[in-house]
């Protein structure tokens, strides 16, 4: 792979890619578990989470440029790890993402469908709404890449729009005595949301091949794409834990509902709640559309299928049915789903693996590395530790429910 300069554009895009994928339905979820704990414990936790993603990331960086064009994690995790390693892999993906669309049906179903009802004055409910919203995007979806390149660009500038119109709007809503409030002791358990919420990592091996395995370039849209989205997580919780009372937040996380069905209680002020429904939609929904794109692409490959004609009305239909069960069987389960992701999903595929995976490849492989990340064996255990107690803090939650 060569390594060439440093292009300003290609940093920009790769950046703005990185930062688009992050960005998206666990941001809704963020300030019902950080709430508790307080701005600061809050910030001091969304801080350490990028930290970690963004030098697992570059971790896994680092592994990708160790491999062949068009290489993906199942044949990542085969050279590495073995066939055992690469069932896992591709196991920890699937309950990943498909715990990442139970989700998203969860809270951008009744969103779409409330939309749906005022414009074309129709009754949507229950199975109805969610089996509306898996149609449509299933729809979108089997159109193919291009097609969904074109909606999900405009959904993402709906979505930053609607982002800056609703700080804006909420500053004036904003409790100072509020943000000075911190229970530190409430702060680990939000860590498991925020890693389903800095989940990026699945679109690296295709971008660096893009950019035909240039590992500055990468690096550096790395480093600028996650900035982007701590920025905004920790903007946004600022507004939300000082514009909410706790015991509402508190109320919409037993709910299951995302935090933007909060700021309708804020009486006098519709033009919020509405932007905020619009901010949370399109959050959603396009991180349904990434996902949802993932996932087809995976089931393909691991089904031996193509990606085009009959097959991918098929395969669209594997990725949108299970989510459609479960999420009429158990509507409130947002909270829980996007926990269960990042505590598990995102946890392992997103922290362990990329640290295994370099470790194999350092240390018993010993292949060198032109974008090596510093701090050796060292970081990597640290690493692993952290990710294997994020594990056992969602089981223990779990449990606890």
């Amino acid at each position: 792979m060569s390594e060439n300069k440093i292009s300003i554009r290609q940093v920009v895009s790769g950046a703005l890619l990185i930062g688009g994928t992050t960005i998206g339905a666990g941001m809704l979820g963020i300030p019902l578990i950080t709430a508790q704990a307080g701005f600061l414990p809050a910030f001091l936790i969304t801080a350490f989470v990028w930290l970690f993603m963004l030098l697992t990331g570059l971790l896994f960086l680092e592994a990708t440029l160790w491999m062949h064009q068009d290489a993906n994690i199942l044949s990542m995790t085969h050279r590495f790890l073995g066939y055992q390693g690469k069932v896992l892999a591709g196991s920890t993906f699937v309950f990943l993402y498909y715990c990442l669309l139970v989700a998203y049906f969860a809270a951008g179903a009744p969103l779409f469908a409330e939309i749906i009802n005022k414009i074309f004055e129709v009754n949507l409910h229950g199975w109805q709404m969610y089996g509306f919203f898996g149609l449509v995007f299933a729809v979108i979806v089997a159109m193919g890449i291009s097609f969904i390149d074109r909606i999900n660009y405009i959904l993402m500038i709906g979505m930053f729009v609607s982002y800056f119109l609703l700080m804006g709007m909420g500053n004036e809503l904003i409790d100072f005595s509020r943000l000075e409030v911190t229970h530190f002791s409430k702060t680990l358990f939000a860590a498991p949301v925020l890693f389903s919420a800095f989940g990026y990592h699945n679109i690296i091996p295709s971008l660096t091949f893009h950019f035909k395995g240039n590992g500055k370039v990468m690096r550096y849209a790395i480093i600028y794409g996650t900035l982007i989205p701590f920025v905004m997580y920790t903007f946004w919780q600022f507004l939300i834990i000082g514009a909410l009372p706790q015991d509402i937040i508190v109320a919409t996380m037993k709910k299951g509902a995302p935090i933007t069905s909060a700021l309708q209680s804020l009486s006098g002020h519709f033009s919020i709640a509405l932007v905020g429904n619009l901010f949370a939609l399109f959050a959603l929904v396009t991180s349904t559309l990434g996902v949802a794109f993932s996932v087809v692409d995976f089931l393909g490959d691991g089904l031996g299928m193509r990606r085009t004609g009959k097959h991918r009305y098929v395969l669209c239909l594997l990725t949108f049915l299970p989510p459609f069960i479960f999420t009429t069987l158990k509507p409130a389960v947002f909270v829980l789903a996007i926990g269960v992701a990042g505590g598990f999903g995102e946890a392992f595929l997103n922290g362990i693996l990329p640290a295994w995976l370099v470790w194999i490849g350092r240390y018993s492989h010993k292949l060198p590395s032109k974008n090596k990340v510093f701090g050796g064996k060292i970081l990597l255990t640290a690493i692993l530790i952290i990710g294997f107690l994020v594990m056992g803090m969602e089981a223990l939650h779990l449990m606890h429910h």
